[in-house]
């Protein structure tokens, strides 16, 4: 996110159609920085931290679709 409203929040594709699903990122020591839900209830993350903007670096991921399938997880990169 730059201001440029290209790339400016991450939307996970399909994410609507798990209303039970639980998105959730941390920064690198581990502290939860986010949390949605799934379904129509889903709220893109902007790169944000109460209300501030995020430095640049690597975040993890961790999307529970909740049906009993193994959570998915990752790396989500900040580029300003």
């Amino acid at each position: 996110p730059n201001g440029d409203n290209d790339n400016e929040t991450w939307d996970i594709v399909s994410i609507e159609l798990y209303p039970e699903a639980k998105v959730q990122i941390f920064n690198r020591w581990g502290a939860l920085i986010f949390e949605t839900s799934g379904g129509e209830q889903y709220i893109p993350w902007d790169g944000t931290y109460n209300g501030e903007d995020l430095p640049i670096g690597t975040y993890y991921y961790i999307i529970d679709l909740n049906n009993n399938a193994t959570p998915i997880s990752g790396p989500v990169t900040i580029i300003r």
